[in-house]
Order: C-alpha cells, then sequence, then structure tokens
C-alpha cells in the first residue's frame, strides 16, 4: 500500500513536493523588504535572511509564499514583533530600535536577552534594553521570532495530518517548541558547514 499524506513524514512530504530550481534546489519563499520605522533597522535584514532561509529545512518552508520586512507598528515593542498570516501563508517581520523601553521584563527574557549580548538595566519601574552588536540582534531575533512564526506555519501547513491544535496557550507552546528544534538544526548546520569549510582550508594549505 502506498504512503498516504497522513502516514509520511512532514520531511518527505515537502521534499518530494516543493518546487525546485534548475540545479535541483528547492524554492525559497520570495523576501519583500519595505523600510524600517525611522529611527529603527530590520534585525533579519534581506540579505541575511536569504541565506538563513538555505538551511532551514523544506518542511517548515514548504507552503510559504513569501516573509515580509516591515516598519515597525505604533510605538511600543514587540506588539508584535512578527506575525504569521495563515490565509496569506506569510511571515511578517517588524522592524525595531537599538534602545528598547520595556514596562516589564521576566527573569527568563532577560537571560535570554543577555546570552544574545544585549546590555538590559532597570530604571525605575521599567526596563532598557541596548543592542551594541546587530549580530546579537539578529540571532536573538531568529530564535526568539521568526523560527517562532515558522512554528506557526508548520502547525497550519500539516494541520490536516496532526489535527488543529486548540487553544491560543498550546498554540504558543507549540510554536515555541518547534522554534527551539528548528533553531537547534539551523545552528547544527551552520556549524556543520564552516567546519567543512575549516576542513577543505586545512587540506589545501597543506
Amino acid at each position: 500500500m502506498s504512503r498516504s499524506r497522513n502516514t509520511e513524514k512532514e520531511s518527505v512530504w515537502a521534499a518530494m513536493r516543493i518546487g525546485r530550481d534548475e540545479d535541483g534546489e528547492p524554492c525559497l519563499p520570495r523576501i519583500m523588504a519595505r523600510k524600517p520605522k525611522s529611527g529603527d533597522i530590520h534585525p533579519l535584514p534581506k540579505s541575511v535572511l536569504t541565506r538563513l532561509l538555505k538551511d532551514i529545512p523544506v518542511e517548515y518552508l514548504y507552503g510559504l509564499s513569501r516573509v515580509e520586512l516591515r516598519a515597525r507598528r505604533g510605538k511600543r515593542i514587540g506588539e508584535p514583533y512578527g506575525v504569521h498570516r495563515s490565509g496569506e501563508k506569510v511571515i511578517i517581520l517588524y522592524s525595531l530600535p537599538r534602545l528598547w523601553v520595556l514596562d516589564m521584563m521576566s527573569e527568563g527574557s532577560k537571560k535570554d536577552l543577555e546570552a544574545c549580548r544585549a546590555r538590559v538595566s532597570q530604571h525605575g519601574r521599567q526596563w532598557h534594553v541596548y543592542w551594541p552588536s546587530e549580530a546579537g540582534l539578529a540571532v536573538w531575533f531568529f530564535k526568539e521570532v521568526f523560527t517562532h512564526e515558522l512554528g506557526h506555519h508548520f502547525a497550519e501547513q500539516y494541520k490536516k495530518k496532526r489535527g488543529r491544535i486548540r487553544g491560543v496557550r498550546y498554540h504558543e507552546m507549540n510554536a515555541d517548541l518547534r522554534s527551539f528544534r528548528l533553531t537547534r538544526e539551523v545552528f547544527r548546520r551552520i556549524r556543520k558547514r564552516r567546519k567543512a569549510r575549516q576542513d577543505a582550508g586545512r587540506v589545501q594549505g597543506a
């Protein structure tokens, strides 16, 4: 009996059905970059995002039509950082300044930000987050925002296979879990590629 969509792994299903270019490489979602809000930057600029997409497993990209970089809405930080629009099959990522002023900060969030080299300080009832390095902000944004929205896309794309997730809380928990697994896999692939280049350099220099 042939395997159906409900019995195939998502990676196998996506690999067989995703569009491919002349070299046989998967066709990646389009990236549309608009101007960031005045004083902001795009944490994952188009050039960086283009490279990262090549390391993302195809099952997370299958069915995604595009990624849009847009100006942040309003003055408050993180409302939202990004969104997944299932009907359009699009992920929208919003611009950010390098200095944030937040009204609240959990200990977990503080540790995550500092792990990516953000400078976090408390001023009265507010928290200031400063990014001395755009690279640190890019890493944080990839781990905490972009892969989270890809987790939402994954759940929506394979809902007929896995079943629809009920409730906002469980929907967010599932996206967080997918984000963690995806981030780990992408960083593994990047490390593997860098090691291969280093090994090739040693052979050539020998």
